[in-house]
C-alpha cells in the first residue's frame, strides 16, 4: 500500500470533511506531523492535526463556532466528534526562554512549516495546496522535504536542518528526542545526538511539570530503556534530576524495562516503573524531591511512597524477617490491595533484585490472593466496634495492632475467619499487650 493510500484508509470522518471544508473555501488543507508518522508507523494516531495557508481571522470568519486563544496559529474547529486542531503555516522566530518562539511569521508554503519542525519522522504531511484540483484526501499527496519516512523506515532520529539551533529554539526537544527513541525505537542519529548534548543544560529552564511528563512518556512506551540511557548518555539526566545521576548504574534502564513488560501479568506498570526508576535513591526524601521536581500529582508521589514501602518489606520478607502472610497483610495496611504484596515480589524478580526466598514468597502470596484469604480489616468477620465491645476497652490505636494480629492468624490457618474464634483470639492477643 503507498504512503498516500495508508493515510486516505486511516483519516477519519470527520478529518475528511474538515479538509474538504478547507479546501473549498481556497484554503491548503494538510495532516501533518504525528498523525502522518503513526499511519506510517503502523499506530492508530491520537490525534490528527491539521495545517492551512489560512490565517486566524481567515479560519473564523469560515468556521464561526471556531476556537483561538493562543499566539502561534493554532484554531480550534468543532466537528462533532472532536475539537480538530488547525494551525497556520508559520516560521518560528528566536525563542528567549528555549521554549517558546518569541514571534512567529504566518507563511503560504507547507514546505517552510515543515521545516520549522522538530524531527525528520514528525516533518511529514499528507493533503493538497488550496490552488490544487481536487479532494484532499482522495487525491492527497504525500510530503516528505526532509526524509521522515526514509528515517522511519531505517529506525533514526534526525532533528530536521540544523539540529543546534533546533534544540536552542526549544530544550524540551532534548527529552522528546528521548521519548521517540523509546515510543518507535529510533537510534539517535550522531549530529542529533551531539546537540543535545551542546543543550543539555537548557533544561534547566524548563517547568517541572514538562519534565515529568516526558518521563512518564518514555516509561509508559514498549522499550523505556532505549529514552532512559539516552538521557542519561547525553548529559540530560545530569541537569534534570542529578542525584538520580550521581547512581545511575549501566543496568538501570532494562531493569526498568523490565517492570511490566508486555509479556507480564502486571503489564502495564508505569508506577512500577517509576519506583524502579527511582530504586538508586535510598533517602525516601531525595526521591520524593525528585517526583516534587518533575512535578508529579500528589496521588502519583503517595503511591510511589507506597511501592517504595513495600518493597523494604519485600526485601525483609525475602530475607525470611517476616512470611508471606504477615508481608501480604504489610502490604495490604499500605496499599489498601493485598494484590501489591505478590506484585512488588514480580517487580523485584523482573527487575533481577530479588533474594532466593522469593519464588517461595511469591507463591505464598499469589496463593493468598486465589483463595481471597483476608488481609483487610474489613475482610475480617468482626469490625473495629465489635472487638471494642467484647473486650470492653475503650476504642484507639490497639484495634488496629490487633486486627493486624487477627489477620495473620487467619492467613496461617491458626484461627477461623469466623466470629467467635476471632474475638477470642482478640481478647488473648488484647490481654498479651497490657
Amino acid at each position: 500500500m503507498s504512503h498516500e493510500a495508508a493515510l486516505r484508509a486511516a483519516a477519519p470522518a470527520d478529518v475528511a470533511r474538515l479538509m474538504g471544508r478547507l479546501h473549498s473555501h481556497g484554503f491548503a488543507a494538510y495532516v501533518v506531523g504525528g498523525a502522518v508518522r503513526d499511519v506510517l508507523a503502523g499506530r492508530a494516531p491520537a490525534d490528527w492535526d491539521l495545517a492551512t495557508n489560512a490565517t486566524p481571522d481567515q479560519l473564523r470568519a469560515a468556521f464561526p463556532d471556531a476556537e483561538y486563544e493562543n499566539r502561534f496559529g493554532t484554531v480550534g474547529i468543532p466537528t462533532g466528534v472532536a475539537v480538530r486542531e488547525v494551525t497556520t503555516f508559520r516560521t518560528d522566530g528566536p525563542s528567549s526562554d528555549a521554549r517558546r518562539p518569541d514571534a512567529v511569521n504566518f507563511i503560504s508554503s507547507i514546505h517552510g512549516d515543515l521545516a520549522r519542525r522538530d524531527f525528520t519522522v514528525n516533518a511529514m504531511a499528507f493533503g493538497l495546496a488550496g490552488d490544487e484540483g481536487g479532494d484532499p484526501v482522495i487525491n492527497g499527496a504525500f510530503v516528505d522535504p526532509h526524509g521522515g519516512r526514509e528515517d522511519l523506515d531505517a529506525r533514526v532520529l534526525r532533528a530536521v536542518g540544523n539540529a543546534a539551533e533546533r534544540f536552542k529554539e526549544d530544550a524540551l526537544r532534548t527529552l522528546r528526542a528521548a521519548r521517540f527513541a523509546s515510543r518507535f525505537q529510533l537510534t539517535i542519529e550522531p549530529v542529533t545526538a551531539a546537540a543535545i548534548r551542546d543543550a543539555a543544560g537548557l533544561t534547566s529552564a524548563l517547568s517541572g511539570e514538562r519534565i515529568g511528563a516526558e518521563i512518564e512518556g518514555i516509561l509508559a512506551s514498549a522499550h523505556p530503556e532505549i529514552g532512559l540511557a539516552a538521557l542519561h548518555d547525553l548529559g540530560v539526566m545530569r541537569v534534570i534530576a542529578p542525584a538520580l545521576n550521581e547512581r545511575w548504574s549501566e543496568g538501570l534502564p532494562q531493569r526498568v524495562a523490565a517492570i511490566g513488560a508486555p509479556e507480564s501479568s502486571d503489564a502495564p506498570d508505569p508506577l512500577g516503573r517509576l519506583a524502579e526508576l527511582l530504586v538508586p535513591i535510598s533517602d525516601d526524601e531525595v526521591a520524593e524531591q525528585i517526583l516534587t521536581n518533575w512535578r508529579r500529582p500528589r496521588a502519583t508521589m503517595s503511591a510511589i511512597a507506597q511501592v517504595r514501602a513495600a518493597d523494604r518489606a519485600a526485601a525483609e520478607a525475602e530475607r525470611g524477617a517476616i512470611d508471606h502472610v504477615e508481608y501480604r497483610v504489610h502490604v495490604a495496611a499500605l496499599t489498601g490491595d493485598p494484590r501489591d504484596a505478590a506484585r512488588q515480589i514480580r517487580r523485584r524478580l523482573a527487575a533481577e533484585r530479588a533474594a532466593p526466598g522469593a519464588s517461595t514468597l511469591l507463591a505464598g502470596c499469589e496463593r493468598a490472593d486465589a483463595q481471597n484469604t483476608p488481609a483487610l480489616p474489613a475482610e475480617l468477620a468482626v469490625d473495629g466496634a465489635e472487638l471494642a465491645r467484647e473486650i470492653g476497652a475503650t476504642p484507639g490505636a490497639w484495634i488496629k495492632e490487633v486486627q493486624a494480629s487477627l489477620l495473620i492468624s487467619v492467613g496461617r490457618g491458626e484461627i477461623l475467619n469466623q466470629p467467635a474464634a476471632l474475638l477470642a483470639a482478640a481478647e488473648r492477643a488484647h490481654a498479651s499487650n497490657e
